[in-house]
Order: structure tokens, then sequence, then C-alpha cells
């Protein structure tokens, strides 16, 4: 059972992760510029409707559309879902509509509090994720976004600490640089792991993309990337948690799965529904 209101829904921004670079040297300096001028956005900026489904939320979060160019509608059902329209011609990240469970930088209209919650107490995050999307133009990914903290503070200042993304289908780089090809399997793919500082975020950010799929040209039409996300976390505790900046002490905050809007004239559709044990 969801609830039918959806209204406005206000929250930190969220800081890019990702943008579309053609070539990669341009891109680069566009995602500085852009994470950048994020900062001067209000730290409670309007980042647009939302719906509650159980103990989940479907949310527009067009963060860096202050024109409301994207569009949603949350569809009916036990299981959240939403599609989302948008044009914009020029590459930047503009918003990342989603399915989202606990506090996004404090943000959660539910009333589940399973998270946050210690990496090492999850058994398992099992997530199904299916999308869809069509137009012209397209740059962007459909990819889990998941925040950690070193303590389980929630508010809109406690900004996060880590970010860990799993990308599914996406015609964009990551963030940082590939420092490991092949590491873990899962939902039909096999992940390379990105990574890099976030500096003007002020977090580190692991991002797990299918093998050698960077900067592909076209975004896939559908797709779906259904997968227990507790492997992936084990995965960089043990082998990052000797650098300091992930390990399984730290607290999930929240799991996402959404579409990160980059470019081009069209809509996108998406459905998830997350778990934890």
């Amino acid at each position: 059972m969801h609830a039918s209101a959806s209204v406005s829904a206000a929250a930190s921004p969220r800081l890019p992760a990702t943008v579309v670079r053609s070539p990669r040297g341009w891109a680069r300096t566009l995602r500085a510029l852009f994470a950048t001028a994020l900062l001067a956005i209000a730290p409670m900026a309007l980042a647009g409707p939302y719906q509650v489904y159980g103990n989940q939320y479907a949310w527009l979060n067009n963060f860096n559309d202050p024109n409301n160019v994207i569009q949603g509608t949350f569809h009916s059902g036990s299981t959240p879902s939403m599609t989302v329209t948008f044009n914009f011609p020029n590459a930047s990240l503009y918003g990342y509509p989603a399915i989202l469970r606990g506090s996004h930088y404090g943000f959660n209209p539910t009333a589940d509090r399973t998270f946050p919650r210690q990496v090492s107490a999850l058994r398992s995050l099992p997530a199904t994720f299916a999308y869809s999307s069509g137009g012209s133009n397209l740059a962007g990914d459909f990819a889990y976004d998941l925040f950690f903290r070193w303590d389980s503070t929630v508010s809109s200042s406690a900004i996060p600490q880590a970010e860990v993304m799993i990308w599914g289908g996406h015609n964009s780089y990551p963030i940082g640089t590939l420092t490991a090809s092949n590491v873990i399997s899962a939902g039909g793919y096999t992940f390379d792991l990105w990574e890099g500082m976030n500096s003007a975020a002020g977090y580190y950010v692991y991002t797990f993309i299918p093998h050698n799929t960077a900067g592909q040209p076209t975004l896939p039409s559908n797709g779906n990337l259904n997968i227990d996300i507790k492997p992936f976390l084990s995965w960089l505790h043990t082998h990052r948690a000797q650098d300091g900046r992930f390990s399984n002490a730290m607290y999930l905050h929240v799991v996402e799965a959404g579409f990160e809007v980059v470019r081009g004239n069209g809509w996108a559709w998406i459905q998830a529904n997350i778990g934890a044990n």
C-alpha cells in the first residue's frame, strides 16, 4: 500500500559522482566545475516531489534543475515506480530520480528506520531494479547509489563520508580511475571498480560498472540489475579497508536505485524494491 499524496521535498543537493565525458579531458573539467558550482546551492534546495510506498519512496530529486524541466509521474501499485521526462541539450548532472530506502542527507518521509545500520550487521541487501528509456541524444546511467558515515547521525548537516555506486545500463564514465577489473559477478554482469575523490562533495566514491563499458556511446534502452548488494560491500571491506576510506564498521544510511540525468530529450522509467536483512 502506498501513499497517494505527492508533495515537494527539501533536502541537500546530491553532488555529482559522474558525468558523460566527450572527450575525457573536457568532461573531467566540466565535472569539477559543476561540482564546485553545486556548493553554492542552498543546503535545503528544493529537490522535487516524492511519493511514499510503504518502507520506500520514489523521489524526483531534480537538484540541479531550477526550471523544473524534469517532470515525473508516480505509478500505482505496491512496488515503487516512476517515469520521468526531460530535455537537456548540454551535458551536466541535472538530477537523480530514484527509489530510496533510508535517509538521504537526513531526508526520509517514511516511517521505516531500517537505516542507518552498520554494514557488519547486514546479512544481505537484496534489491531488484528494472529500467527503460527512450528519446534522442540520451546520456546518463541507471545505478544503485549508497551513502555511508562513520556514525549513525541523521541530519541535513551530516553529509556522507563515503559513496558506493553500482551501475547497470549507462553511457558515462564514473568519477576517478579504473583500479580493478572483473572483481565481482552479480545480476548477469561482471564488474570493474573505479574510484576517486569527489573533492567538492568531500567524500570518496567507489563505482562498480559492468566490465569494459566505461564511455560506451549509447544508453541501453532497457535492462535490469537484480542483485544482493552486500557482497559488493564485503569486497570493499576486504580489499579497501586498509586505505581507511571504507570498512564494514561504517553505517549505511540509504540505498537508492535511479537514473542520473545527464543529457538528452526523452524519458526514463524505473522500478525498484530494496530489501535489508
